[in-house]
Order: C-alpha cells, then structure tokens, then sequence
C-alpha cells in the first residue's frame, strides 16, 4: 500500500525499464526523515518520464469510465473542487496510487533549485544545480549518520549544521532528480495500467459552470465591491465556475472592472486557477480596441463580441481640430459582416 509521500520506494521494474537500475541513490532531509532520492545525468530518460506523467493518455469522454483517481502533488485546483468534479462521473479519489485506475496530472511536476535551496517535498522531479553532500554530520545530525549514502546539503540541513563542520561527499553540480512516485507511476502509466487527464479538463467537463452573461456580470461585480465577507465568499465560490471559453468580450469587461478587487483572494487556489486559465490578468491590460484585434487573431470575433465592443472603441477615438473641419467614422469594410 502506497501513501501520498513523492519518497515512495523505487520498483526494481520500473528501474530497469527506463535503464536507471545503476544510477545512483542520495538522501534528502524530510521531516526530520532521510529520503532516498534517484539522481541521474540522463535527462533525455527525465525529460520521458516528465512527458509521461504529463501528458493524457484519456480524453474528456474516456476518463469518466474509470473509477478511482490519483492526483498528482502540487495541483493549483483545491481538492475540494477536483473531488466534486470527478464525483459528478462516479470517480472517487484516493491517496494511494497503487489504487487508482487514473492520474490527475499536471504542469506543476517539475521544479529547478540551486546552491542548496531547500528541496521541496512536494515535487516529483527536479533539476539540481549546485549542490553538495554530506558523508557525516560528525554526531551533530544523527539521521545523516545513520545513513547509508551521501545526504544532499540542502536549507533543510543548514539549519541544522554547518557545512565546515562535516565530512563532505559527491559534488553535485548539473544533475536531475526522480523520486520513486514518478518512476513508478509512470511505468504503470507506460503499461496501460493507468489513464491520465490533465485537471483543466476534469474541471471543464463539470457541469458545473455557468456561461458570463450581463446580469451575472453585474451581480458578480456587487459582491467584489461588498465590504461585506459573505459577499466575498460568495465571488468566490461563483468565480470559478464561469465558462472562460465563451462570451470573451464580458470576459474582458469583468477584468476591466474588478481587477482592483481580486487581491482579496490572492490565496484562494480555484479563483486563481480560474484567472490563469481565462486569461484575466491579459484582459486587464487590453483596450477595447485591442480586444477585437486579438479576437480576430485567434478565430474568436462575432458580431455579439464586436457589437459589444466596436461602440466603446468608438468612444475612445480622439480627434483634435474639431472646430475647423468634420470628421467622418466608419468601420472597415472587412469588419461590416460583424457590424449586421
């Protein structure tokens, strides 16, 4: 039985079938725990196992026909909104991995640290610039001591002792990093014993989600600019739920108009996966004007999105010399069709 812990033991299979069986193992100071973690020069084999773990082997139809789901660590969707989508398909998530039919994966896998930054727990592969390792701690680190290889020096460690003080081991100057979930998930994976599916479709394929329209819009903007914290909560559990791949143009208009008030849910993983995906923080900065133009650029323009649109570009022209002549406006005719 496995747990969620990234510092699974590695499968002997799983070792050989991606040719790491004689690469060797190092330690990392966990929770007052030495883990042993795969450190190897072949990033070629890294950069599969990455690609494994994140690609979908399952589309937006398939992976509701499989039962149990294991999430991958570090996901920025909250659990709580990962579990109630995949509930709305009979597919209940569990902390072992060896239980799960299907992986919730992610982009989030993979992390770089240097010069002996902390090495995060959290992380299934990593790149490892810099470091060095610890033979012996000299009795002022008994884990290390006690175990049988080299423990990388890390911020975990330097807490606890000073380098000169120790009996110093490897260099480990450009080398990548696999712990034992993702060697082993991504041979079952490569077996077809596992589906994957990133988490942006399970959450788009809730039926949970709303499409923008005026009114929506409207009330939306009421409870942002409410001092009152039901209010708040209230955006915040309907925020996510907006369908961000339609009405794009009252997309723009929201981030327009609430971008002063999203600070208030700096910490709220699902608003902020939300504003990821919908591309808020680039709608802030676009002028109406711009607006139609990137449209136009990703095949996204209508005459809805431009008739909503054209008028407020209409009111930002700025023409001088008013008094001495009359000026005529009028819309291209490539962009007439959008106009009827």
């Amino acid at each position: 039985m496995a747990n969620k812990s990234v510092y699974q033991s590695y499968d002997t299979t799983a070792l050989n079938y991606f040719g790491l069986d004689s690469a060797p193992y190092y330690g990392v100071l966990s929770s007052n725990v030495i883990e042993d973690v795969l450190v190897t020069q072949d990033e070629t084999t890294f950069r599969k196992i990455e690609t494994i773990l994140t690609s979908s082997t399952e589309d937006s139809t398939t992976f509701k026909t499989k039962k149990k789901a294991f999430i991958l660590p570090k996901c920025s969707v909250s659990l709580d909104r990962i579990k109630s989508a995949l509930k709305e398909h009979g597919i209940a998530v569990t902390n072992d991995y060896e239980l799960a039919d299907l992986v919730i994966t992610h982009d989030d896998i993979y992390e770089r640290f240097e010069s002996g930054e902390n090495i995060k727990s959290t992380i299934l592969m990593s790149k490892l610039w810099n470091y060095q390792t610890l033979e012996d701690t000299n009795g002022a680190v008994l884990t290390v001591d006690h175990y049988s290889g080299h423990v990388i020096y890390d911020s975990n460690l330097s807490d606890k002792v000073r380098f000169y003080n120790c009996t110093t081991g490897d260099s480990l100057y450009d080398e990548w990093m696999i712990t034992g979930m993702a060697i082993n998930l991504a041979h079952k994976i490569e077996l077809g014993l596992m589906g994957t599916i990133t988490v942006d479709t399970v959450i788009y394929e809730s039926a949970n989600k709303q499409i923008l329209d005026e009114t929506l819009l409207e009330d939306i903007q009421k409870y942002l600019e409410s001092y009152s914290s039901e209010d708040s909560a209230i955006a915040a559990k309907v925020i996510p739920t907006i369908d961000y791949l339609q009405n794009y143009h009252l997309l723009w208009q929201f981030a327009q108009n609430t971008e002063r008030n999203m600070y208030q849910f700096n910490r709220d993983k699902d608003v902020q996966y939300w504003l990821e995906q919908s591309n808020f923080n680039l709608f802030t900065r676009k002028s109406a004007h711009d607006m139609i133009l990137w449209l136009e650029k990703n095949e996204k323009l209508d005459s809805i999105s431009f008739k909503y649109l054209e008028p407020i570009v209409r009111k930002e022209i700025h023409i001088s010399n008013r008094d001495l002549y009359v000026f005529k406006v009028q819309v291209k005719p490539e962009y007439l069709k959008y106009a009827k």
